[in-house]
């Protein structure tokens, strides 16, 4: 049997999603919802300031993750302002060689735990934030091999072509006794909009 993630971030929700049926679904599992940012990018994945706000007050919890000139704001310590409020968990801040000393400082100023994306062959455990491996950015791509969870203990995240038709072949490839999330978002989408059905069948894959 594979083993269970500590939780599922379910990247994406939207302008669209029935946030009473969410609210009750991350009463029932262990739901992180994942809030995409961009300051230029505007389709469907990016919900706006009020649909944040309202996503902000139902249960689970929450990840802002940045993209774009955002991210790269970020990377010099300038979080957006609905991050420094602190109702987000999470930040995680999208692209290459984003870490920085900057971004730490604004980070812990803000009450937020970092992710950053791994793209490697293996976890660089970085003591200052959390990794997510992938390699997918959201287009809905398998890989084709996965690092194994560090013997560190450090929480890591996988993501790349997760969802109900493939999360138990994924979770039957992560190797290691560590502690570890999975984030998925472009299939648990219809139409181009965040779908609660197929969120709720992954949940009952993974959970029961």
């Amino acid at each position: 049997m594979s083993r269970q993630p500590e939780f599922i971030t379910f990247t994406g929700i939207d302008d669209r999603t029935d946030l009473t049926r969410a609210d009750k679904l991350a009463g029932t599992y262990p739901i992180e919802w994942g809030v995409l940012m961009s300051s230029n990018n505007r389709d469907a994945r990016f919900p706006c300031i009020q649909a944040v706000a309202e996503i902000l007050q139902i249960g689970g919890r929450k990840s802002a993750h940045l993209c774009g000139a955002m991210a790269r704001a970020a990377s010099y310590g300038q979080l957006p302002e609905a991050l420094t409020a602190g109702d987000f968990n999470r930040t995680q801040v999208n692209g290459p060689e984003v870490l920085s000393a900057k971004l730490l400082k604004a980070c812990e100023s803000a009450g937020l735990d970092l992710i950053i994306q791994n793209y490697g062959e293996q976890f660089t455990v970085s003591p200052a934030a959390a990794e997510l491996f992938d390699r997918s950015g959201g287009r809905g791509l398998l890989p084709e091999t996965l690092p194994d969870i560090p013997a560190c203990g450090s929480l890591v995240g996988y993501a790349g072509g997760i969802g109900p038709e493939t999360v138990q072949g994924f979770l039957s490839k992560i190797h290691g006794e560590g502690l570890f999330w999975i984030d998925m978002e472009g299939r648990i989408r219809t139409n181009g909009w965040f779908d609660l059905d197929l969120v709720e069948e992954v949940c009952r894959q993974v959970y029961g």
